[in-house]
């Protein structure tokens, strides 16, 4: 519904006049506009339980006192000022707090022109008062409005139509997606945003006037959103924007998000136009995502086809789809993605690809994502890498014959960074550094340790002794007592007394290499 005043007062056949309606030019031209759904006539005491919430009512008057009547047969009453005053300000009072917008009076009919003390009554609530002269009945008015609804409805579908129409000629275009998207900036008034699947903005549209959301604002909303799985989702950025989200795809396998920044509300035409627009966007997603799932499949299968040793097949099918392979000797990266599966991150990758970027081949390796790369544009690609959020191993490959254990380091090095929460890449050179020890799970070696040093821990706080530290001085003198009782501040006796307990307590011979190796080992991941 969408009837105003503005659109009643401005037909000159009706003749109607503004009485309240503002006490300066603004506030009477809001007024003019202020939308309501339709005009009720009664003349009752109390209209409102007849009433809905944003009316405008249509009454001669019968349910005042007369006092200067407009018809010989209608006797006038005396009625004091102050009480008749009272009696409008009730009635004001009670038809605004039920939410109606104003009242059309007619004037002439049972009292002379408009009564003042309604004015006033009316001001003082905030509601509109016309007057509806004599030769314009109800009747009229109401058809009037009812043939306003009609053009304006009219006008909504035709409008609804064209844009319609516009955006899906767009989508015919070229770069139908994009096109797509600029045309219903231009149609709805509103910034448009289309992320993929991973929060990256694929195509961003500012509004074409009015306030506007920068990405650095509008990409932490989206992200929140697709973390959260949320298939629809509004929120006030701004004071002045609020920002609508529409998930495409489903909740557990996302195919992107459009974003709307809206600086006004949406009308019912607006929201047709965005279900055909969301529409038209699901489709040529859903094609891109199919061409991105064949090219997954193809470049996993060219890995392999590679591994298997067809290195020119391979290299003629990559230079004919994505352009040069990279060539021996090569940086091999492992990425493990922090957040999404391989197969969700893959189709982001192809910008990899785009422009004159140095040559790179990336593919599903197992349920990872493998880099081939020439040692000169290593850096470069790991800087390009940065924003996918991947823990990265790497390694180093000669030859093509190399490539599978090349992978199988890089590998293993992505599993050792991601166990110790490395956010630079991890060589598999570097992986020994601290000794071969440290290629152990930290996490699986302090539960472990937990369990082999657990009864002298027992020990220590139930007898306050110091079993645990003694061991770890011995071992530290490469099990020779006599320096070790010397740290510890003890007699060697009593040394050789807690050494008997300790090798009880933990079920190890403490002469034995083996057992002192893994006790070694304990002592190192003790509480960690």
């Amino acid at each position: 519904m969408s009837l105003s005043l503005r659109k009643l007062v401005q037909n000159p056949s009706l003749r109607l006049r503004l009485v309240v309606g503002g006490e300066d030019e603004a506030t009477a031209e809001q007024t003019f506009d202020q939308e309501f759904e339709w005009l009720h006539a009664t003349d009752m005491i109390d209209p409102t339980p007849f009433l809905g919430p944003a009316e405008v009512i249509l009454t001669l008057g019968w349910q005042f006192p007369v006092i200067e009547s407009a018809d010989p047969s209608v006797p006038e009453v005396r009625v004091a000022p102050d009480r008749l005053e009272r009696i409008y300000d009730d009635y004001a009072s009670l038809v605004a707090a039920h939410g109606v917008i104003g009242i059309g009076f007619g004037s002439d009919v049972l009292h002379r022109n408009v009564p003042h003390q309604l004015a006033a009554a009316c001001r003082k609530h905030g509601l509109i008062l016309f007057d509806v002269p004599y030769e314009i009945s109800f009747m009229d008015l109401l058809q009037e409005a009812a043939r306003v609804l009609q053009r304006d409805q009219t006008e909504r579908y035709t409008r609804s139509l064209r844009a319609q129409k516009a955006i899906a000629n767009a989508a015919t275009r070229r770069d139908g997606l994009n096109a797509t998207l600029r045309e219903t900036a231009r149609q709805l008034g509103c910034g448009v945003a289309l992320y993929d699947s991973l929060a990256r903005p694929i195509t961003l549209v500012e509004a074409p006037d009015g306030p506007r959301l920068g990405e650095s604002e509008l990409t932490p909303i989206v992200q929140a959103a697709l973390e959260q799985e949320q298939r629809f989702r509004s929120t006030q950025a701004t004071p002045e924007i609020e920002v609508v989200l529409q998930m495409l795809g489903e909740p557990n396998d996302p195919g992107g998000v459009l974003a709307l920044t809206l600086s006004r509300g949406f009308d019912d035409v607006s929201r047709n136009v965005l279900s055909s627009v969301l529409a038209l966007v699901s489709v040529s997603l859903q094609q891109n995502q199919a061409l991105a799932s064949l090219h997954t499949t193809l470049r996993e299968a060219l890995l392999q086809l590679v591994l298997s040793g067809s290195v020119a097949v391979t290299r003629h099918i990559v230079e004919s789809v994505w352009g040069p392979i990279p060539q021996p000797p090569l940086v091999t990266l492992i990425g493990i993605p922090r957040h999404f599966d391989a197969p969700r991150l893959l189709p982001a990758l192809e910008s990899l690809q785009a422009g004159d970027g140095p040559p790179v081949f990336f593919a599903q390796y197992r349920s990872d994502v493998a880099f081939l790369v020439g040692e000169r544009d290593v850096d470069d690609l790991l800087e390009r890498l940065r924003p996918f959020s991947l823990v990265l191993g790497r390694s180093h490959c000669d030859r093509w014959e190399g490539l599978e254990l090349a992978l199988e380091e890089a590998k293993k090095a992505a599993e050792f960074g991601l166990r110790r929460g490395e956010s630079r890449p991890t060589a598999f050179s570097e992986m020994w550094r601290d000794g071969v020890s440290d290629l152990i799970d930290a996490s699986d070696a302090a539960h472990v340790a937990r369990r082999v040093l657990g009864p002298l821990d027992a020990h220590d706080r139930e007898q306050g002794a110091e079993l645990v530290r003694t061991l770890e001085v011995w071992l530290g003198h490469h099990g020779r007592n006599l320096p070790a009782a010397r740290d510890l501040g003890v007699h060697r006796n009593t040394l050789a007394h807690r050494l008997e307990q300790i090798a009880h307590l933990v079920g190890a011979d403490l002469d034995d290499f083996q057992a002192r190796a893994e006790l070694a080992l304990a002592l190192r991941y003790h509480q960690r």
